[in-house]
């Protein structure tokens, strides 16, 4: 199952405060009863006040929660469209910030990242690249193109001095990163997003889904291990927080993993050695696919299903109002 806006559903708590004024309606209601009923009538009428005032306290709820639903793009199967895609347009974004210079992998984050990137474009033979790098902002470093020696090129020269901008915004790197694909292009779109998972700003979430609603598919590549390592400045001495701390980069696969969820993509983890080969296996079979006039399976939303539900508790809390339930009340 597949939740485009799960932001949504902090709003169920403020449903809660749908109780009290349940409460003081029905309280206040029951006094006002009496008085016009009389006491000889109390018995009569308050159990049939009692289960219309529930009627409508329960309709109205529901039609809160569905219409909540609604709006959370849920989605949890899908459904086969015509696939019109030809070619494969890939884009490497890649961190370059001072993070993925440390050395919990071998020889380090940056460079690990440019021995993937080399062994891909080297064995998908078809379709065009784009290399993308991002700090504090993103950057189109090379645009589309199925020249391989330009984005190697590019590659073997990644550094965070490349870039000057401070800070680390992985929305950012996205954001460019969707830029990067020319518009109306029929070939099938690809990002792979290369990082430790490490953002000070943004809101990469949100961009990741982004990557859904236009069509692109999206695979994360956390590289780092949860461990850590420390980092070093160009001097080769330690780098201090303002308390003089020693600072540890460390992978935030948890961001990650929230972002490939929302993306509707794949999650892979740079650290075991096989997964290379199961992002060139994928890559390789979305590049098969697009070749061929065919179809492909689409996520279905399912928004339709709970508005209509909404509606349904509306059309029932409105109709309840109007019913007469008994010859009291």
């Amino acid at each position: 199952m597949t939740v485009l806006y799960p932001e949504v559903f902090w709003f169920f708590f403020l449903l809660l405060l749908l109780l009290l004024p349940a409460l003081l309606n029905f309280s206040s209601g029951k006094r006002l009863l009496t008085i016009l009923g009389g006491e000889w009538r109390r018995e009569k009428t308050s159990h049939v006040y009692f289960i219309k005032n529930v009627f409508y306290w329960v309709t109205m709820l529901l039609f809160f929660v569905f219409s909540l639903l609604a709006t959370a793009g849920i989605s949890w199967n899908k459904e086969p469209v015509k696939d019109e895609s030809s070619g494969l347009d890939i884009v490497y974004a890649v961190d370059v910030s001072r993070s993925m210079l440390a050395q919990d992998v071998h020889p380090d984050r940056l460079s690990r990242a440019g021995e993937l990137i080399r062994s891909l474009t080297g064995n998908i033979p078809e379709g065009r690249n784009a290399l993308v790098i991002f700090k504090g902002d993103g950057h189109i470093l090379v645009p589309l193109t199925e020249d391989k020696i330009i984005i190697e090129s590019a590659v073997n020269n990644l550094s965070p001095s490349l870039y000057t901008v401070q800070g680390s915004d992985i929305a950012k790197g996205l954001k460019k990163a969707i830029q990067a694909f020319p518009t109306g292009s029929p070939a099938r779109k690809v990002v792979l997003l290369i990082t430790d998972g490490e953002s000070l700003e943004g809101n990469p979430v949100a961009m990741a889904r982004e990557c859904f609603l236009n069509d692109i598919t999206l695979f994360v590549a956390g590289i780092g291990t949860v461990q850590g390592s420390l980092l070093y400045d160009a001097s080769g001495d330690v780098i201090s927080d303002s308390s003089g701390k020693a600072v540890v980069s460390r992978l935030n696969q948890s961001i990650l993993r929230e972002m490939a969820d929302s993306g509707a993509g794949k999650y892979y983890d740079l650290s075991d050695v096989k997964t290379p080969g199961l992002i060139f296996q994928d890559l390789n079979s979305l590049s098969e696919e697009s070749g061929a006039e065919g179809i492909r399976l689409q996520d279905q939303m399912s928004f339709r299903i709970f508005l209509i539900i909404a509606l349904l508790c509306l059309i029932l809390n409105l109709i309840g109002t109007q019913l007469r339930w008994s010859k009291w009340y």
